[in-house]
């Protein structure tokens, strides 16, 4: 598991825009063995593929997130944190 904060720069937050992206790409990497979980601690983590836990954490704009990919390939790890911080900015 890797881990890393990033910040939600969507101007309302992680609302249902953002979290339909994260969602989506979060059921695709499931079928690849990877799980994406996101919260605001580590131990209020809730799974990316689950568009109605992501909007209880009521996360608002400029709020920094705990992402945990589940693979320990960095390589690959980078390229979905990338992807996870473009879901974070869709407006």
């Amino acid at each position: 598991m890797i881990t890393r904060k990033l910040t939600v720069t969507a101007a309302v937050g992680l609302h249902a825009r953002p979290v339909a992206l994260l969602a989506k790409l979060a059921t695709e990497l499931q079928a690849e063995g990877i799980t994406v979980r996101i919260g605001r601690s580590e131990d209020k983590l809730v799974a990316a593929n689950s568009s109605l836990r992501m909007l209880t954490l009521k996360i608002g704009s400029g709020e920094e997130v705990l992402v945990e990919i589940g693979t320990d390939d960095e390589n690959r790890a980078e390229a979905i944190f990338t992807e996870v911080a473009q879901a974070l900015a869709a407006d």
